[in-house]
Formats: structure tokens, C-alpha cells, sequence
């Protein structure tokens, strides 16, 4: 499979499926060089993945790249804290999109996430819970802060179009019916699983 690369083209590529394996998205604007080794290697990188049944898809439309598995064998379980969370952001990115060049990133602030909560009647979540929510969207390629000041209203996020992959176009329109059952269950410790390496439009 690594016939005929160098030594360095090697260490690139392990480099890369690790990535994949801790993170499983990755984003131009975020990572670039990295970005644009996936792009080099993507021939090497789509056999190393279907030797796991699993596929390895570079949305260059998007700018970002991730492994699909039909199992759902690599996926990320969330909290319903966690849920509500990516699924407001993806709305967001929804509305937000529409009005924007391919080219450009949605954006949103924080004072516009809290009057979202409220629309569905969702209490918001405190100050610790909140700076969990926000790292693990930096974590996965989702959201990067703007602003310093993470906790004022006025804070302002850059949202990714990898946010089309953590939660698909099919979904949306189901989203608002997601979150009022969240909603109603408000106290429930039940855990609820999402896709993380969900798939293309």
C-alpha cells in the first residue's frame, strides 16, 4: 500500500489517518497543509480506509475531509447537552448559509446561540458546561471563536461547513422536532449517540 513512497511520505500519511482517528474531520481553513496532504495522498489514504470498510471522502466543494463507515463503527457519543448543542449550531449554519458566498463561513454569536435556546424553551446550559460545549467544537473542526471572551454574549463563532457532515441536510428539517422531545425530557441522564463520521450531502 506505502509501495513507492518516501520515508517523509510515509510519516505524512500516518500522520494524516491519526488524525482522522482522534478528530474525524478535517478543515482547509483550519489545517491547510495537512488538508493538502490528505488531497496528495488520497489514492493511498482510500485503500488504507476500505481495508476497514470504511471510506475516506474529500469534499474539496467544502474544504474538508472525513471517513465514512456504514457501520457507524467510529462515532462520537454525546451527552444530550452535547446533542442540543451541535444541532443548534448546524440550524444556524443553515440559516446563516443562504445568504453567504461558497467561499464564506456563517457566523454566529453567542447572544444569538442563547436566544435560540430560549426559542425551544431549552434552559441554557452554566458557565462550566458552556466552555465544554465550545472546545469540543474547536476540537472536531466545527466552530472557532472569534472573539477572545468566550463567555460574553457578544463572543462571535466562525461556523465550519464541516457542520454538513456532523449532522446531515436530511436531518434538518427534523432538527426543531429533536429538540422540542430534548426539551420535554429536561432531567433525563439518558445519553444519546450521534454519527461522528456522518455523511455527505
Amino acid at each position: 500500500m506505502f509501495a513507492g513512497l518516501s520515508e517523509n511520505e510515509k510519516v505524512q500519511v500516518r500522520q494524516i489517518i491519526n488524525r482522522l482517528l482522534s478528530a474525524n474531520i478535517l478543515v482547509k481553513e483550519r489545517e491547510p497543509e495537512l488538508y493538502q496532504k490528505a488531497r496528495r495522498h488520497k489514492a493511498i489514504l482510500d485503500d488504507f480506509f476500505k481495508t476497514l470498510g470504511w471510506t475516506f471522502i474529500l469534499d474539496d466543494r467544502h474544504d474538508c475531509a472525513f471517513v465514512h463507515s456504514p457501520e457507524n463503527a467510529h462515532r462520537l457519543r454525546l451527552t444530550r447537552d452535547d446533542s442540543i448543542w451541535l444541532l443548534i449550531l448546524r440550524l444556524f449554519y443553515q440559516e446563516k448559509r443562504s445568504e453567504l458566498a461558497l467561499s464564506s463561513f456563517p457566523i454566529v454569536s453567542l447572544h444569538e446561540i442563547r436566544a435560540k435556546y430560549a426559542t425551544f424553551q431549552i434552559p441554557f446550559v452554566n458557565k462550566t458546561r458552556l466552555q465544554e460545549l465550545i472546545k469540543l467544537g474547536i476540537a472536531y473542526k466545527l466552530i472557532h471563536p472569534i472573539d477572545n471572551d468566550l463567555r460574553s454574549d457578544d463572543c462571535r463563532f466562525t461556523l465550519y461547513h464541516s457542520l454538513l457532515h456532523a449532522v446531515n441536510s436530511e436531518q434538518v428539517e427534523e432538527l426543531y422536532q429533536r429538540i422540542a422531545r430534548y426539551a420535554q425530557d429536561e432531567g433525563c441522564e439518558t445519553e444519546n449517540e450521534m454519527a461522528e463520521e456522518i455523511e455527505t450531502d
